[in-house]
């Protein structure tokens, strides 16, 4: 038998998953707390107790998902973090998985855009830690990650929306032509 927190730890991943699934399908809107739970066979008692909302729990859905998407990036250059970063997400946004976790954090915008303290709540992003740590953990690494994370999903959030297939070469060059810059320039001349 389960022990209790790992029952609750079952409860979280399950409801973070039906969110992810409701909201990307639905929007956050229309993704109710009740549907959510719901899906994920739980009562609409277990999200206001392993989150205390439907605005909580998105929350660490997109948090979980920035999670998953962090890669592995150390020991290499700089050129070539930026290189592999590219690959990586373009492979990433070509699978259906991928593309509904790109129309789920579609669903951000609008939020970070309306509430301060959410947009502070999200500062944090996994992504761009682990760019900037493998870049050289300077301001200017940041910046740079902060340039080819948003590139990268960008890229991939225009080919999502218009349901069109992923254009991996575009993504890898538009990361490596970051990388390119960071060689010219050098880390400090960004």
């Amino acid at each position: 038998m389960p022990s209790r927190a790992e029952t609750q730890e079952r409860n979280r991943r399950a409801l973070i998953t039906a969110a992810i699934d409701l909201i990307a399908a639905q929007g956050y809107r229309a993704a109710t707390v009740e549907a959510i739970a719901a899906k994920a066979d739980l009562t609409t008692g277990a999200v206001y107790s392993a989150f205390g909302g439907k605005r909580e729990l998105f929350l660490a859905a997109i948090q979980h998902c920035r999670a998953e998407q962090a890669l592995a990036l150390s020991g290499r250059t700089p050129v070539e973090v930026l290189r592999s970063f590219g690959a990586a997400m373009a492979a990433i946004g070509s699978t259906s998985d991928a593309r509904r976790l790109f129309r789920f954090e579609l669903e951000l915008a609008p939020l970070v855009l309306r509430d301060q303290v959410f947009a502070q709540r999200l500062d944090t992003d996994p992504i761009v830690d682990a760019l900037a740590e493998a870049l050289g953990g300077t301001r200017e690494a940041e910046r740079v990650a902060m340039s080819a994370a948003a590139l990268a999903r960008g890229l991939l959030q225009q080919w999502l929306l218009r349901d069109a297939e992923v254009d991996v070469a575009l993504v890898t060059n538009a990361c490596a032509s970051l990388a390119g810059l960071l060689e010219l320039v050098g880390p400090g001349g960004l």
